[in-house]
């Protein structure tokens, strides 16, 4: 979370992206979007679609993975969808 506390105590570490690395920052909506049966889409579904998806530009990425929590979760989302994708390539011809 960004701003919501004037100090935090935490660790901060430089990472350099290499080609073929993806960058995903997103919000609980993602990750707690419900199905009929009350199952969460969850962290694992998550990564396994970033991975599946890996050789696409960030947009593309970012709307695949949206489409997978849609099509998970059928109905009205109850929360945000916030996801932000950066994907170093090399990228799939499309």
């Amino acid at each position: 979370m960004l701003g919501l506390f004037e100090e935090w105590n935490c660790s901060i570490e430089e990472q350099q992206l290499l080609p073929g690395d993806t960058l995903a920052l997103y919000t609980d909506g993602i990750t707690e979007s419900s199905n009929n049966a009350g199952e969460e889409f969850g962290q694992r579904r998550l990564v396994e679609t970033l991975r599946r998806h890996r050789g696409l530009r960030s947009q593309p990425l970012l709307e695949a993975v949206v489409e997978e929590v849609r099509r998970f979760n059928p109905n009205e989302q109850q929360d945000d969808i916030t996801l932000i994708v950066v994907n170093s390539g090399p990228y799939q011809d499309s």
